[in-house]
């Protein structure tokens, strides 16, 4: 039979091991998750003393309804606008914001309040309030069940994988909380805890028999972490066999922690940040002691618990995860010198590019199939220029120094795209007197030509395409035969001359396509 006092000295040195991953760990399971039943009592103690001070507060008010209303406002306002509202309708007002993106969403939230208020008051102000109570009870009661079943439920099974790999390496990860959403564990994380709680529930009807089975069920999480290819049944049937003639020894066990439940009593709970961890931790070191029993008198289906690794005293730090593949990683060369060829082409492909993105936006948001831009074919040659001016930068040393910075290397390509876009408005404006964009009552715009949200999203796919897409680009193209890339960069170089020609003369209007700015004056 196992000694407590061992058990618990060796609980201690496993939470060590690990101490700040174990203790967070402990937290976020007893706060997010509502894990630990050690720290029930304490956090019934603060909810007691919130109760009280809320109750003594509204008999001193002679309207609650006015203060429930008021609290449901600042939560709204708080969630949907974190209290700016006033503060971006203002500036809306002055600079005559009535469009783009940044304000449509903002519209979107400030709209989504007043209905979800308008709901909420509708609920309040109904008839037969008792009738409310309970569907929103039930639907709450749903919510709970599915978020504790498909979420909670794999927590808890990384959870126990964690303090496992805690007993005998010192870096544990907190990262291994996704451990069970991973790699094929996670049906049957749920479906084995599911069960349990089934199984639980049935046996808490007789009373007797909920406590015992309590802990004929207490090793079933680890079993299903060590290995997660076990089914429901036989982890359940394994953890009855492991806790056979142990049941009262771990209720002893329990009891020793008495003393540290008080504590927490008295600190409502605060201490529960140390106790939580050491009280699994504990647990763990059981489950390692009976484990090493199991398979060692080779009981029912002892050898699927074959993770041995968890369980040898080595010298690594991590765990060496034997299940998950090493991550391959594509190393992408954004620094090299591109061909000529392989520009003129990108000038091209970035060109028919931004012509669909912009067709699909107007046929989207208008319901409009318009052949977008100053030309007939299908091609926008400022995201063919943005994009090839950017690619020709990394001829420079200097710029391919600074694309190792990310944030400085999207700074300048908003700086540049927003002086190229700039630039080009203001030239077709000259030459024909069109502006085929205008960003007038766009949130930070300048004279209509450019603006703050555009001009980030340009940044954004500027630096997509020198890190990716033309490094990807570039790939595929080598593989075209030299004579067949150029054959293709002179007929495309001579539509789009010939395109330019007859637009010059018969520029590409109507609407949804061009403005004329006399008549926007």
């Amino acid at each position: 039979m196992w000694n407590i006092k061992e058990i618990k000295r060796k609980g201690k040195k496993t939470l060590k091991n690990n101490l700040w991953t174990l203790l967070f760990l402990g937290l976020f399971m007893s706060l997010a998750i509502g894990r630990y039943m050690l720290n029930n009592d304490g956090f019934s103690n603060l909810k007691t003393l919130y109760e009280h001070i809320v109750n003594q507060n509204e008999s001193e008010e002679n309207n609650q309804d006015h203060i429930a209303n008021e609290i449901v406002n600042k939560i709204i306002s708080q969630i949907f606008t974190g209290n700016v509202t006033g503060i971006i309708n203002d500036y809306n007002e002055k600079h005559n914001v009535t469009k783009g993106a940044i304000y449509t969403t903002f519209n979107i939230l400030t709209k989504g309040q007043q209905q979800l208020q308008n709901t909420i008051n509708s609920i309040m102000n109904y008839e037969n309030k008792e009738a409310v109570r309970s569907i929103i009870l039930i639907i709450a009661s749903m919510l709970g069940f599915l978020i504790r079943v498909f979420l909670v439920y794999p927590i808890r099974i990384s959870e126990s994988r964690i303090y496992l790999e805690s007993i005998n390496y010192k870096k544990t990860r907190i990262k291994r909380i996704t451990y069970a959403f991973k790699n094929g564990r996670y049906l049957n994380s749920v479906k084995t805890l599911l069960l349990i709680e089934i199984k639980k529930f049935l046996w808490n009807l007789t009373i007797v028999g909920g406590i015992i089975k309590n802990y004929s069920y207490k090793m079933v999480t680890y079993i299903i972490a060590e290995n997660t290819s076990i089914s429901a049944e036989d982890a359940i049937k394994m953890s009855e066999e492991m806790m056979n003639g142990n049941k009262l020894q771990a209720f002893k066990l329990d009891v020793s922690f008495l003393g540290w439940s008080i504590l927490q009593y008295i600190t409502f709970g605060i201490l529960g940040v140390y106790v939580s961890p050491y009280y699994t931790s504990t647990y763990t070191v059981l489950y390692e002691t009976l484990r090493e029993d199991y398979i060692k008198n080779k009981k029912y289906k002892y050898e699927l618990l074959n993770d041995y690794k968890l369980f040898e005293i080595n010298d690594l730090e991590k765990y060496p995860d034997i299940y998950e593949a090493e991550r391959k990683r594509i190393k992408i060369d954004y620094n090299k010198k591109y061909e000529i060829s392989s520009i003129i082409l990108f000038f091209f492909i970035f060109s028919f590019i931004g012509w669909i993105w912009e067709v699909s936006l107007y046929l989207f948001r208008d319901g409009m199939l318009v052949n977008r831009g100053t030309l007939h074919g299908p091609w926008l040659p400022i995201y063919g220029w943005g994009c090839t001016i950017i690619i020709l930068l990394t001829r420079f040393k200097k710029f391919r120094e600074i694309l190792k910075n990310p944030v400085l290397t999207f700074i300048i390509i908003v700086i540049v795209c927003s002086i190229i876009e700039y630039m080009t408005s203001w030239y077709i404006e000259l030459v024909s007197g069109l502006r085929y964009w205008d960003y007038t009552g766009v949130f930070l715009n300048l004279n209509g030509r450019i603006c703050f949200e555009c001009s980030a999203f340009f940044g954004l796919g500027g630096a997509l395409c020198v890190y990716i897409v033309a490094p990807f680009l570039e790939r595929k193209i080598q593989k075209i035969m030299k004579r067949t890339k150029i054959i293709i960069c002179i007929i495309l170089l001579s539509l789009i001359t010939i395109d330019n020609c007859y637009s010059i003369k018969y520029p590409n209007m109507g609407e949804g396509i061009s403005i004329v700015v006399e008549e926007n004056k």
